[in-house]
C-alpha cells in the first residue's frame, strides 16, 4: 500500500460507513412510512375501497399487533429507541377501532334519541364533534398510560404569539376567499350564514383531532430518528394519502386533492415545528375547511 492509499484510507472508510449509515436510516425510513400509509389507507374509517376499511377485527388486530411490537422492541437496547414510535402507530390505530364501533354501535341511536338526522348539517357536526372527542380522548388516555405528558403532542404554549397570529391570518383570509367564491357560483348568502356555527364546529373538531392525529401524535416521535425533516416528510405523506382516496372527489380531482391535503401537511407540519404547540396549525387547518365548507357546502 502506497502513502498516498494509506492516507485516503481513512476518508474512504468514513464514506462507506456514511454510506452505510445513510441506507440504514432509509430502509427505517421506508418501513415506518409504509406502516403508517398502511394504517392510515387500510385502517381508516372514513371510506371502503378496502374490506379492512369496514371490517373491526381487522382494525382491532392492527392495533394488537402494534402494541405487541412496542412492547417487544422496549425489551431490548438497540431496538428501544423505536418503540415509542410504533406505540404511537397503536395510538393512532386504536383511534380507528374506538370510531368504528361508535359509528357502527352508538351513534345512530344516540341521534335518534336526540332527534338529529346523520344527513343535516347540525347532524353531520355534531357527528364530527363526537367523532373527534372520542379520538382525542383515545390519544391523551393513552400516551398518558405510557407516562407521557400533554407537552409530548405539542399541547403546549410554544411561541403562542407566533402560532396565533399565522393561524388567525390565514383563517381571515381563507374565510374572505371562500366568500368571493360561493358569491361567484350563486351561492345564497342566508344560506352560509345559517350553516356558520355548524361548519365551525365541524372545522375546528376535525381540525384539532387530525392535528393532534397526524402532527401531535408523531412529530415528536420521528425527529429523534429521522430529523425534522424527515419527520416533515413522513407525517405529510400519511396525511395526504389518507385524503386521496375520500369519497367526496373522484378521478383526477381526487389526485388533485391528495396533493392539496399534502402540501397543506407540509405547511401544518413546519407551523408546529417552528412554532413548538399545536395551536396554530389547528386553527390554520380549521381555516382550510372552513374555506372548503363556505364555497362548497359539506
Amino acid at each position: 500500500m502506497t502513502v498516498t492509499e494509506i492516507t485516503q484510507y481513512p476518508v474512504r472508510f468514513a464514506k462507506k460507513q456514511l454510506s452505510a449509515e445513510n441506507l440504514y436510516k432509509g430502509g427505517l425510513f421506508l418501513i415506518f412510512l409504509l406502516c403508517g400509509l398502511g394504517l392510515f389507507i387500510f385502517g381508516t374509517s372514513y371510506y371502503d375501497r378496502f374490506a379492512s376499511n369496514t371490517n373491526g377485527l381487522i382494525k382491532i388486530g392492527m392495533s394488537a399487533s402494534l402494541i405487541a411490537a412496542a412492547y417487544f422492541l422496549g425489551q431490548f437496547e438497540k431496538t428501544k429507541p423505536f418503540s415509542g414510535l410504533v406505540y404511537a402507530l397503536f395510538v393512532a390505530s386504536a383511534v380507528n377501532v374506538v370510531t368504528w364501533y361508535f359509528a357502527l354501535f352508538s351513534r345512530e341511536k344516540l341521534f335518534e334519541l336526540l332527534g338529529v338526522s346523520l344527513e343535516s348539517v347540525p347532524g353531520m357536526a355534531a357527528a364530527k364533534l363526537c367523532e373527534a372527542g372520542l379520538a382525542v380522548a383515545t390519544i391523551l388516555l393513552l400516551v398518558k398510560a405510557r407516562g407521557e405528558n400533554l407537552a409530548s403532542l405539542y399541547i403546549r404554549r410554544g411561541n403562542l404569539q407566533w402560532a396565533l397570529r399565522i393561524g388567525v391570518l390565514a383563517l381571515l383570509n381563507l374565510i374572505a376567499s371562500a366568500l368571493i367564491i360561493a358569491s361567484s357560483i350563486g351561492q345564497g348568502v342566508e344560506s352560509i350564514l345559517s350553516n356558520i356555527p355548524w361548519f365551525i364546529t365541524f372545522a375546528f373538531a376535525n381540525a384539532f383531532m387530525e392535528e393532534l392525529w397526524f402532527r401531535g401524535l408523531f412529530l415528536g416521535r420521528l425527529q429523534p430518528l429521522f430529523g425534522e425533516s424527515g419527520a416533515l416528510w413522513m407525517t405529510s405523506i400519511w396525511f395526504g394519502s389518507i385524503h386521496i382516496l375520500a369519497v367526496y372527489v373522484t378521478g383526477v380531482a381526487a389526485l388533485i386533492f391528495g396533493v392539496l391535503a399534502f402540501t397543506l401537511g407540509l405547511a401544518f407540519c413546519l407551523l408546529v415545528q417552528k412554532t413548538r404547540t399545536i395551536w396554530g396549525a389547528t386553527i390554520f387547518h380549521a381555516a382550510a375547511d372552513l374555506h372548503w365548507f363556505i364555497a362548497f357546502g359539506f
